[in-house]
């Protein structure tokens, strides 16, 4: 039920039964007046017959008396009269028409014997009558009594008409009431109330330019629908500033964008140009010499042969790492199980740990029904031999190269750059740290840039990161780089696997912080 009908029902209601209780009141009331004044009536007339009849008595006249009773038919103001002698008997009465049983000969004698008046109200066939016994004396002696008998009912059925009519009142006033009440609460309240909900569900929808209907008058509901108007303007105002604001940050961030496009081909194109660059000016010398002394000998000609040959591989080297960043992969799938590729991997890379005095870690015992990869063997391999050898690289004075494999569940989104979430799954990852200084702050977020490399120049294109993180990528997974708390760097690589629920064994507290993808290492 809506607050206005709830609000008309109560007003209609209250009133209602408060003018129902006041005129319910005012009958009683008037009800016990009319009867007072019928009873206050009969003891008038009580008296004065009584004077009247103990005069009559007093001077010996007593069939004056009962003449004077007689006569009294002629009143029309009293129902009935009966006149008793001292011993109880009736002497005469002025209505015969009198019921018998308001007759109250015992009473009458009672009166004689005490001296008091009696009062006896009663109802006879339907019909309500009231009575009053009252000793007559002379000479202090009790001679006789008188009964006056008046009928009550007329003051009943005045006040059952007085009902009827209050109910009539009652309902004409709660129909008036009614009408008042709907008419003042629907153009008051209700309309303005029904207006500013309506008002707000239309701003609740986006709608700033939805306005409610102020209507006149000084009301508080005035005030507040002008007030609801004024902050929708306000907030229309602000709507349209947050979108120049958001249209003018929109515009930057595609000018940012633009502008770190432009600076990413610049610095692919100052790599490429470095890159190139010495051997191109290798291969320019020595064909410069060759044209300059045609008549060297043949040992030395070999020789300039033979560098420029190499320095034309080293740009097509570097062309096809290019090429191999850039081009979309042409993925060999199979099952590769990932021991046997971390196996294989370290193999090719003991003889250049030895030499520098470093030494693998290798996982612990395999772990039981340990999932294959589905992946391309060779180009993970070349992920672990470039990860790897940068952890040889950065170890010149010896140290530890640890390789681990734990599982891993994450919602992580296999793009470069996106920290969007999606659907929860299994990984495999394979952890290689080294116990070198690490990799510097300012350079940590750089390392996966295509040619950015921290290397002398000769010792690498720095392209070499590049490539893994897009091959790992290509394999739906990612790379990630962090510094150890106890010196070195770490690299971790999360490849999909099948689900993995059931298939590994309680990790330790390390495992679990790994699963939330919380490194291990600072």
């Amino acid at each position: 039920m809506k607050i206005g009908t709830r609000l008309i029902l109560l007003l209609t209601l209250s009133i209602s039964a408060v003018d129902l209780i006041a005129g319910l009141i005012s009958l009683q009331q008037r009800e016990a007046s009319l009867l007072e004044a019928a009873r206050v009536e009969s003891r008038a007339h009580a008296l004065s017959l009584k004077i009247a009849l103990e005069e009559d008595y007093l001077s010996g006249r007593s069939l004056d008396a009962q003449r004077l009773i007689s006569r009294l038919r002629e009143n029309t103001g009293l129902f009935s009269l009966l006149l008793f002698d001292r011993s109880g008997s009736l002497q005469a009465i002025s209505n015969d028409l009198a019921p018998e049983e308001v007759r109250y000969f015992r009473e009458a004698r009672q009166v004689i014997e005490t001296g008091s008046s009696i009062e006896i109200e009663r109802s006879i066939g339907g019909e309500d009558y009231f009575s009053l016994i009252t000793p007559l004396q002379v000479h202090q002696e009790r001679v006789g009594a008188i009964e006056i008998i008046q009928p009550i009912s007329f003051v009943h059925a005045h006040i059952a008409k007085a009902r009827r009519h209050l109910v009539m009142t009652l309902l004409l006033m709660v129909i008036t009431v009614f009408i008042v009440v709907f008419l003042v609460t629907r153009f008051g309240l209700i309309r303005p109330v029904e207006e500013l909900v309506g008002g707000a569900l239309a701003v609740g929808r986006g709608d700033l330019h939805y306005r409610v209907i102020v209507a006149r008058g000084g009301s508080e509901l005035t005030t507040l629908a002008r007030e609801f108007n004024r902050m929708a303007d306000r907030l229309a105002e602000q709507r349209v500033s947050l979108q120049q604001e958001v249209e003018e940050r929109i515009s930057l961030e595609r000018r940012l964008r633009q502008s770190e496009q432009l600076a990413a081909v610049g610095h692919l194109a100052a790599g490429v140009a470095h890159e190139m660059g010495a051997p191109l000016q290798v291969i320019d010398g020595r064909a410069k010499q060759l044209l300059q002394h045609p008549e060297a000998s043949t040992e030395t000609r070999q020789r300039n042969l033979t560098i420029i040959r190499n320095q034309a591989a080293r740009i097509t080297r570097i062309v096809r790492q290019l090429l191999n960043l850039a081009r979309p992969y042409s993925l060999h799938l199979q099952p590769v199980s990932p021991d046997e590729l971390i196996r294989e991997t370290v193999e090719m890379l003991e003889s250049q740990a030895e030499k520098v005095g470093i030494t693998i870690e290798l996982p612990g015992p395999p772990l039981p029904e340990l999932p294959t990869l589905l992946a391309d063997p060779e180009l993970l391999q070349q992920v672990l031999l470039n990860i790897c050898q940068n952890g040889i690289q950065a170890m010149p004075k010896g140290g530890t190269l640890s390789i681990s494999r734990f599982p891993a569940r994450s919602r992580h989104v296999p793009l470069a750059g996106s920290s969007r979430e999606g659907n929860e799954r299994d990984y495999l990852a394979i952890q290689i740290a080294d116990s070198g200084e690490g990799i510097a702050k300012e350079v940590l977020p750089r390392i996966f840039d295509p040619f950015f490399t921290t290397k002398e120049v000769g010792s690498g294109t720095g392209l070499g990161l590049a490539v893994s993180r897009r091959i790992v990528e290509e394999h739906e997974g990612w790379i990630e780089a962090a510094n150890r708390a106890e010196g070195g760097a770490v690299f971790t690589l999360y490849l999909p696997l099948p689900d993995l629920s059931d298939r590994w064994p309680s990790e330790p507290s390390t495992s679990r912080e790994r699963n939330n993808q919380e490194s291990p290492f600072a």
